[in-house]
């Protein structure tokens, strides 16, 4: 028998882990009462997924709001895959079913809840913050004519603006259930690793909904109070039926659904990067400038992909140490490798890396345009 060759090379190989993977920010989740399906095997606490509208149906009623919101969802261009729905728990509150799906681990980023529920203002407004603390978006619809009254201050979007969840829109129809949830998925859409994928909310179309023409009072106070519209847009007898208009969120920063939205993938796909870049080295990520480099290329590649899908773009601005005007391309990372070097002992022997100072700037979108024409 020949000499062995392993007994001379002794080869360790090193296998890296598959790492985390980014969040689902397309999946949406209705919240259907505990008697709503007519299927005795759905059990409650539990949730399913479904295809089309046609698949709710075999499990709901036609006339239940479960289906409407699925008719609402399924509506979009593009059409989304799947849409899930948790049959609450009867003696549970809102904000309790709400809770329970998150603490069961049930994945979900844009929800809704049946009419009943939405019927009150102060469980509206509980289900906004609980979403808000949560991570997850509520994509809300009111039917209340208030909203279009500029003299009144207690309708559900001057609540819903006045409390300031970020991750809460309130769509106005004078009679459609789920406006807003069509909206939600519009957005569910949206891949984030494609290029030009970045999306507004403004003037983009439901197929599901009703458009509406109002009147410039009723206009003037949806805009004026934050709340999104879809409406008939025309101009010398032409006729556009049917665009979103005020796409808002009732955040108290007056931010956009598309701000919110691009935040949250943005930091999410963040997270997971520098997650991985920690914890898919064979070996170790060492504490010195070498290692903190990695990290800083880690953030630099999400800031790169976030530039290339639209979120982020270029914009002039200050540089804090010179003084200087500069234009960036859409984020600027401010430490260096070296400071490392220069952190603690404590932090050192907490194995910490220096803190990563990054800048972004949004690319925004254009939704108004002035022009001056000079008749010579």
């Amino acid at each position: 028998m020949a000499y062995p060759a392993e007994s001379i090379i002794n080869i360790t190989t090193l296998i890296n882990s598959a790492g985390l993977g980014t969040s689902n920010f397309g999946a949406g989740m209705v919240f259907a009462d505990f008697d709503s399906s007519s299927d005795a095997t759905f059990a409650e606490g539990s949730f399913r997924d479904y295809g089309s509208p046609s698949q709710v149906a075999a499990q709901f009623n036609i006339a239940s709001d479960p289906y409407a919101a699925a008719l609402a969802w399924f509506s979009a261009v593009p059409k989304p895959k799947t849409l899930r729905i948790y049959l609450r728990i009867e003696e549970d509150t809102p904000v309790e079913s709400f809770n329970d799906a998150i603490n069961k681990g049930i994945w979900f980023y844009w929800y809704e809840f049946e009419t009943s529920i939405r019927a009150d203002d102060a469980v509206v407004l509980a289900l906004g913050a609980a979403g808000d603390a949560a991570g997850k978006f509520f994509a809300y619809t009111t039917n209340q004519a208030t909203v279009r009254d500029p003299a009144a201050t207690t309708d559900i979007v001057s609540k819903a603006v006045t409390q300031g969840s970020r991750r809460m829109l309130v769509a106005s129809h004078a009679t459609e259930l789920y406006e807003g949830f069509e909206i939600a998925a519009v957005f569910s859409r949206v891949n984030f690793n494609a290029a030009n994928s970045a999306i507004t909310g403004e003037y983009k179309k439901l197929p599901g909904i009703d458009a509406e023409s109002l009147t410039p009072t009723a206009y003037g106070a949806m805009k004026q109070k934050g709340a999104v519209f879809y409406t008939v847009v025309e101009t010398g007898g032409e006729r556009d039926a049917g665009r979103i208009i005020n796409s808002k969120t009732t955040s108290a920063n007056g931010e956009y659904i598309d701000d919110v939205f691009n935040l949250d993938a943005f930091t999410n796909v963040m997270t997971v990067a520098l997650y991985n870049a920690l914890t898919k080295v064979p070996t170790k990520l060492r504490q010195t400038p070498a290692g903190q480099q990695v990290l800083i290329d880690a953030a630099a590649q999400v800031g790169e992909k976030f530039i290339g899908n639209g979120y982020l773009g270029e914009r002039l601005y200050i540089d804090e140490e010179t003084g200087e005007e500069k234009l960036s391309r859409g984020y600027q990372i401010l430490t260096k490798a070296d400071d490392i070097l220069l952190i603690s002992d404590a932090e050192r022997a907490a194995r910490g890396a220096a803190p990563i100072v990054m800048r972004i700037f949004r690319a925004g979108a254009i939704h108004t345009v002035d022009l001056t024409a000079n008749v010579e």
